[in-house]
């Protein structure tokens, strides 16, 4: 890939939507840094109430399934996640355009793990801080492991957050991946990984569809009832595993959230 994610652009149009509802679930004010104009200008229109409704109900029906609200939900839960961590820091892996390490107070030292191009991209458009470090790495190419020991990173209790990516890396990437990071971070450390059922892989959906004609389709999943065995054989225990459909509902919306999309948080054993 030699261009900024565009399903990461897209992510950051769902997010900075949901800031300006009047009631969304979190607020990242750094959202829309990340989108082109024509985005910009669809998120400022989306200040007004009747033309936020309107335009998430018209994003819901041209890409049915849930993707914006599944993105949204997810969101929210592993900010609850992570503060419920309480780490002592943070290392977001196929970071794209989290915002995390600007919009949450408090949070740690942060490394942010990304492929360069996206990575790249958003350097341009946010401000360093001293907090956050930045390591760029290939995980369907390059190691893990001996990237955060070229950079220094320290062996301690950390919040890992792998948000909306392993379903685009290959099955080996995400292999070695798991078995690098409880190789690399402390004990007690919290791994919180979004991932699809396997069985979505094959459904034709407008969903894959439209990741597909961005040139990032799907390529890894698993089946939920495998999954507590798998992180157990990479040193991780599963604490939960929950759908971006449930997450929605915990959080009192009706709109449509996949029930495909899944949020596992584990600890390194």
């Amino acid at each position: 890939m030699r261009t900024a994610s565009r399903t990461a652009e897209h992510v950051a149009l769902f997010r900075a939507l949901e800031t300006r509802r009047g009631r969304g679930l979190f607020r990242d004010p750094y959202a829309i840094l990340f989108l082109p104009p024509r985005y910009r200008w669809l998120v400022r229109a989306a200040t007004l109430p009747p033309l936020n409704h309107g335009i998430a109900r018209l994003i819901d029906h041209r890409y049915p399934g849930g993707p914006r609200r599944s993105a949204v939900a997810r969101t929210r839960f592993i900010d609850d996640l992570l503060a419920e961590a309480d780490p002592e820091q943070v290392l977001l892996l196929g970071a794209g355009y989290d915002s995390r390490a600007h919009r949450i107070p408090g949070i740690p030292t942060t490394y942010e793990v990304d492929h360069p191009a996206t990575q790249q991209a958003k350097r341009r458009r946010i401000r360093d801080r001293d907090h956050v470090h930045y390591i760029s790495v290939d995980l369907n190419e390059q190691s893990l492991a001996e990237a955060l020991r070229k950079a220094g990173f320290p062996r301690k209790r950390t919040a890992v957050i792998w948000e909306g990516v392993t379903n685009y890396l290959s099955e080996e990437a995400v292999d070695k991946t798991l078995r690098d990071l409880t190789a690399t971070t402390g004990k007690g450390s919290t791994v919180i990984l979004t991932y699809v059922d396997r069985a979505a892989l094959d459904d034709d959906t407008e969903w894959h569809r439209s990741v597909r004609r961005v040139g990032e389709p799907w390529t890894f999943g698993l089946h939920p009832n495998e999954v507590p065995a798998y992180l157990g054989e990479r040193g991780l225990v599963l604490r939960g595993d929950m759908s971006t459909q449930e997450a929605a509902r915990r959080y009192h919306t009706a709109e449509p959230a996949a029930g495909f999309y899944r949020i596992a948080w584990a600890v390194t054993d």
